[in-house]
C-alpha cells in the first residue's frame, strides 16, 4: 500500500493533538476501546437485523512480512521493532453495513461523507442519525492510543453490483517524538499523520482504500484473520504492535485485602478475560438481550468463544435484569427468577419541563446479598466495585452502585459517590444496592416540542460518553439532569431510608456532635492532635501531654501513599525517668477525640484505620548514658527491646491494633522519634494521635 503523508494547513490537527483529543486519562484505555468500537458497530447495524455480532481477536503477527506492505515506513518500523513477531488486537463486526460511502473527496456530494471517509480520513464528523451513540466524531481517536498509533481498516460492503472489499491504514503519532515513523516530505512542519492505500493519481499524494481482494486477503493472512465471505458485510479494525502488559496495567484501580495485600482481579491478568468483563461492564443492557427494544441486540465473541448469558457475571446479569425491568417489567428468564432479590422500580418525574408528560425515565433497583452475587464459597466472586472498576472505599458497609443509560444501551457510568449517589443510603457489608436509570428518550421539552430528551442528553455527553450534564439551548437551561439526580436520591432514600446500616459512617457536623457527646472521655482529658485553626502547621508542636511525658509532631509529619498507608512521624520525650506511655490513634470530631475502643464498643463499627507497624529511633537526652538501637514492630513481630526500653503493638478487644506501648526501666529519661504506619480504610474520618493514661513515674 502506498503512503499519503498529511500536509500542514490552516486549522488542521496534528498527531500529538489527536492523541489527546478524547481528553480521558482516567478510564482504562481498553474500556474506552470496547465502548467506542462496540458502539460504532451497533450504530452501523444493517436495517432490520435482529442482532449484531462483535468479535475481539488477539494474537501475534509476522512483523517482517507485514511492514513490507507499508511503503515509506518499513525500514523505520524494522529499526523500532526488530523482532520477528509482535502482538495485535482486532475488533470485527458482522451484520453491519460496513464502511460505505465515497472512496475519496472528489466523490462527496452535498457534504455526505459516508462511513468510510468519516472513520478513516476525517475527524470531528459527528453522528447525525437519531439515537446513535456518538455525537462528536472524536471517540475513534482511542484506536491510536492502543498501540503505536497504527490502525488497519478492512470492510466489506454491499453495492449495486454485488459486494466490494476495502482496506486502508492510518498512522497517528506524536510528530515531536524522536522515534517518529513518518518521514518528512518537505522542509515544513510534520503533522504526524499518514494513510496507506492506492494512489488516486500518479502525480498526487492522495490515496484511497485498496479494493483488490487478493491483496487484501494477503494482508489479512499475516494476522490469521479470515475475510468476509458469502453475504457477510462488516468492518474489521486491526491494531498491531500492542503491549498486553501495558494495556492491562493502564489506569488500573488498586485493591487490597484486610491485611493490605494487593488483590489483582483475574481479568487484569489476561487480555481475553479483560475484554470479556469490559463487554459486560458497559453493554450489560444490550448483551445477549432479545428484550432490548430500541433495535438490534449485541452478540459478542472473544477469539471465537461466545460471551453467553450463562457466562455473564452475576453483577452484570443483575444490571441487565434491572434494565429490562425498568423498560418493560420483564425480569429475565424464568429459571433465574429466584437468583436475585426481587427488583422494584419508580418513575422519575419532573414538573414543568416536558411537553408530553412528566416522566424523565424509570429507575429500577434491588438490594441483593453477597450470596446472590456469587461472592461466597464456592464461587468466591470479587466485589461488585471491582467489576465496575470503582474503588472499595469501605469494608464495614457498602455504598450504592448507580448506573444510567440512554437509548443505545451502553452504561454511561457506575457511580457510588457524587451527584448520582448523594443521599442514597448504604447497605451493610453483606448486601449491595444496585440501581439502573433508563432515560425516557422519546419525551420532548415543553418549550421545544421537536427536541427530545434523548438528543439533549446525547449532546451533553463528551466524546468519551462517561457523564451527563446540564447545558443551555437558546435561552433555556431547565437543568433536567440535576433534577433527575435529586429525584433519584429522594426516591431511593424513601425506599431504603429505614434500612441505613448502623455502620454507615459519614462525617458531618451533626454526627460529629452526637458522637462527641456520646463517646468523648471525661472533660479536659488529653488534647486533640489536629492543628488548631489559624495555627501554622509548619512548625513543631506538642499534640498531647500527660504528666512529664509529651508527644510532639514536627514539620511535614504526615504523608499519604497510593497503597492506602499514611505515615505519622511523632516525637516522644520525658522530663523525668520514664516508665510507660501508650501512644494511641483516635478519631477526630468537632468536640474532641473519640477513642478507638469506644468507637468499637459503643457503636459496633470497624475503625477507619489500624496501626500496621511502628518504627522507633532513640536519642539520648542530655545527662543520660545508655545505648538503644532503632527498632520496629508489626503484626508479625509484635514486641522489640532496645537498651532500657521496649516497644510493642497494643491491640484492642477485637484484635485491631490502634496503639503502641513504649516501656522504660524507670531509671532513664526517654527521647525518641516514633513513626506510625496507619492503614487507612476510610478517609472521610480524620485521625489524631494522643497519649493515654500511664503509670506513675519514678
Amino acid at each position: 500500500m502506498e503512503i499519503e503523508i498529511a500536509q500542514p494547513g490552516h486549522m488542521t490537527q496534528s498527531g500529538s493533538s489527536l492523541l489527546r483529543l478524547i481528553q480521558n486519562n482516567d478510564m482504562p484505555v481498553l474500556d474506552l476501546f470496547v465502548r467506542e468500537s462496540v458502539q460504532n458497530s451497533l450504530d452501523a447495524a444493517v436495517p432490520g437485523t435482529r442482532s449484531v455480532t462483535v468479535q475481539f481477536l488477539t494474537g501475534r503477527f509476522d512483523s517482517v512480512l507485514f511492514r513490507q506492505k507499508l511503503s515509506g515506513v518499513s525500514d523505520q518500523i524494522g529499526r523500532r521493532f526488530p523482532a520477528q513477531e509482535y502482538e495485535y488486537l482486532a475488533v470485527r463486526d458482522t451484520d453491519t453495513v460496513g464502511l460505505t460511502g465515497p472512496m475519496n473527496y472528489s466523490a462527496v456530494s452535498e457534504n455526505q461523507y459516508g462511513n468510510l471517509l468519516k472513520l478513516i480520513y476525517e475527524i470531528c464528523k459527528p453522528q447525525d442519525r437519531e439515537g446513535a451513540g456518538g455525537s462528536w466524531g472524536i471517540g475513534k481517536t482511542v484506536y491510536f492510543r492502543i498501540g503505536i498509533g497504527l490502525v488497519l481498516y478492512y470492510s466489506r460492503i454491499r453495492t449495486n453490483s454485488g459486494y466490494e472489499s476495502r482496506m486502508a491504514a492510518t498512522l497517528v503519532e506524536n510528530e515531536n517524538s524522536p522515534d517518529a515513523l513518518i518521514p518528512r516530505c518537505s522542509s515544513g512542519p510534520s503533522r504526524g499523520i499518514a494513510w496507506w492505500g492506492r494512489r488516486i493519481s500518479s502525480s498526487g499524494n492522495e490515496t484511497e482504500p485498496i479494493t483488490d481482494r487478493n491483496e487484501i486477503e494477503g494482508i489479512l493472512r499475516e494476522f490469521g484473520i479470515e475475510p468476509y465471505r458469502n453475504e457477510e458485510t462488516g468492518t474489521t479494525i486491526i491494531i498491531p504492535y500492542i503491549s498486553t502488559e501495558e494495556l492491562l496495567r493502564n489506569n488500573a484501580t488498586e485493591y487490597h485485602d484486610q491485611n493490605d495485600i494487593p488483590v489483582i482481579p483475574f481479568w487484569r491478568r489476561n487480555l481475553d478475560d479483560y475484554l470479556r468483563i469490559a463487554l459486560q461492564r458497559w453493554y450489560a443492557p444490550r448483551l445477549n438481550n432479545p428484550s432490548y427494544s430500541y433495535g438490534c441486540f449485541l452478540r459478542a465473541r472473544i477469539n471465537g468463544r461466545g460471551v453467553t448469558l450463562d457466562d455473564m457475571e452475576p453483577a452484570f446479569r443483575l444490571v441487565q435484569r434491572l434494565y429490562n425491568y425498568a423498560g418493560s417489567g420483564i425480569q429475565g428468564d424464568t429459571e433465574r427468577q429466584g437468583e436475585t432479590s426481587e427488583p422494584d422500580k419508580v418513575e422519575i418525574r419532573l414538573r414543568n419541563i416536558f411537553g408530553k408528560h412528566a416522566s424523565a425515565g424509570v429507575l429500577a433497583y434491588a438490594r441483593v446479598s453477597c450470596d446472590e452475587l456469587g461472592m461466597k464459597y464456592p464461587d468466591n466472586k470479587p466485589s461488585p466495585f471491582m467489576y465496575v472498576n470503582d474503588e472499595i472505599r469501605h469494608r464495614d458497609y457498602n455504598l450504592p452502585i448507580i448506573s444510567f443509560c440512554r437509548r443505545p444501551g451502553m452504561i454511561v457510568s457506575y457511580e457510588s459517590t457524587g451527584k448520582w449517589a448523594d443521599g442514597i443510603p448504604s447497605s451493610d457489608s453483606e448486601h449491595f444496592i444496585f440501581a439502573v436509570f433508563v432515560l425516557n428518550s422519546l419525551n420532548t421539552f415543553k418549550d421545544n416540542p421537536g427536541f427530545t430528551l434523548e438528543e439533549y442528553v446525547r449532546k451533553s455527553e463528551m466524546a468519551d460518553h462517561t457523564s451527563w450534564s446540564d447545558w443551555s439551548y437558546g435561552t433555556s437551561n431547565l437543568r433536567p439532569i440535576s433534577k433527575i439526580q435529586l429525584q433519584i436520591g429522594k426516591r431511593m432514600t424513601e425506599v431504603f431510608g429505614n434500612e441505613v446500616p448502623e455502620s454507615e459512617a459519614r462525617q458531618d457536623s451533626g454526627l460529629g456532635r452526637m458522637l462527641g457527646e456520646l463517646l468523648l472521655p471525661p472533660e479536659s482529658f488529653g488534647k486533640a492532635g489536629s492543628v488548631p485553626r489559624g495555627q501554622d502547621p509548619s512548625g513543631g508542636r506538642t499534640v498531647s501531654r500527660v504528666k512529664s511525658v509529651s508527644l510532639g509532631m514536627g514539620p511535614d509529619a504526615i504523608h499519604y501513599f497510593p497503597n492506602g498507608i499514611m505515615t505519622v512521624k511523632l516525637e516522644l520525650r520525658s522530663s523525668k525517668p520514664f516508665e510507660v506511655a501508650d501512644v494511641c490513634v483516635g478519631i477526630d470530631s468537632e468536640t474532641g477525640t473519640i477513642r478507638a475502643g469506644d468507637w468499637i464498643r459503643k457503636l459496633g463499627m470497624q475503625l477507619p484505620f489500624s496501626v500496621a507497624s511502628a518504627a522507633v529511633v532513640f536519642s539520648v537526652p542530655k545527662g543520660e548514658k545508655y545505648t538503644a538501637e532503632p527498632v520496629s514492630v508489626n503484626a508479625q513481630g509484635r514486641k522489640a527491646v532496645s537498651g532500657p526500653f521496649s516497644v510493642e503493638m497494643l491491640p484492642l478487644e477485637n484484635g485491631t491494633d490502634a496503639a503502641v506501648r513504649i516501656t522504660g526501666d524507670g531509671v532513664h529519661k526517654i527521647k525518641c522519634s516514633l513513626t506510625l504506619y496507619l492503614l487507612i480504610r476510610n478517609r472521610e474520618f480524620r485521625t489524631v494521635c494522643y497519649l493515654d493514661e500511664m503509670e506513675d513515674e519514678a
